[in-house]
């Protein structure tokens, strides 16, 4: 049985990716903690948000680390509806936290 080049190809670099994203989850500790690329030192906290028709969502707060030592405050927005699910990470440093944080307090403020 002989393949061809693209094959061998596709097969080298899938596996590429694979083992990468393999490294990311051992190295900090989990497939979502390799999503926001470090460590999860515990969740803060989460905020269900307004239902958008058959669609709900649940916005989380994560205290997160770098080997570094650097903290990260890490938002992870998960949206659910039948038969579909997404998740995204968002990883922001102390500074970015807070200038989020500051604009939230002016939206909810504004009249």
């Amino acid at each position: 049985m002989t393949m061809d080049i693209p094959t061998i190809l596709f097969g080298v670099a899938f596996a590429g990716v694979l083992g990468f994203f393999a490294y990311r989850a051992f190295r900090h500790g989990g497939i979502k903690a390799a999503m926001f690329g470090a460590r999860i030192e515990r969740a803060a906290g989460e905020v269900t948000c307004e239902k958008q028709g058959p669609i709900s969502a649940v916005l989380k707060v994560h205290v997160l680390s770098r080997d570094s030592g650097e903290k990260l405050v890490g938002l992870e927005y998960v949206a659910k509806s039948f038969a579909s699910y997404d998740m995204m990470p968002i990883a922001l440093s102390s500074t970015e936290a807070q200038k989020l944080a500051s604009l939230l307090q002016e939206a909810a403020h504004a009249r």
